[in-house]
């Protein structure tokens, strides 16, 4: 998809040499999806502790879905 977007040239260099890309969409697609990541797992993050479930049974709930590919 096509935007337009204003964003300080130096901002655009950083990115460019932090994801090894002389390709700006490329670097700027790669820098949206890592922050998208980041936010996702901040969010995931907080919920350590205030959810509880029961890791033999995600245990067992994997064994299952690995048996039912064979």
């Amino acid at each position: 998809m096509r935007t337009t977007i204003n964003i300080s040239d130096n901002v655009i260099k950083e990115a460019e040499t932090l994801y090894e890309t002389k390709n700006r969409s490329r670097a700027i697609e790669n820098a949206i999806k890592d922050a998208v990541r980041f936010n996702k797992l901040k969010k995931l993050m907080l919920l350590k502790s205030k959810i509880s479930f029961d890791e033999d049974k995600v245990k067992a709930l994997r064994e299952e879905e690995i048996n039912e590919q064979f």
